[in-house]
């Protein structure tokens, strides 16, 4: 695994929790999450960094990144 695959595999994950949420799937996701309305790649969402991450949007306006870097 490495810094691009773990990327996918955190944006897959949370687009499917956020896809459940929407769609009502009777599943238990975090009350954070619920507050998400979208997910993009550094490089979708044109960030300048040579790094991998995720921006996540929240309904509120509000942005976080998650920066993925392998350290070992």
């Amino acid at each position: 695994m490495n810094e691009q695959t773990m990327q996918d595999a955190l944006n897959a994950l949370i687009a499917d929790v956020m896809l459940c949420i929407n769609t009502g799937d009777e599943i238990e996701p975090p009350e954070e999450l619920e507050g998400v309305d979208s997910i993009q790649t550094f490089e979708e969402a044109g960030v300048l960094t040579m790094n991998k991450g995720l921006e996540l949007r929240m309904k509120d306006r509000r942005e976080f990144q998650v920066t993925i870097v392998q350290s070992r």
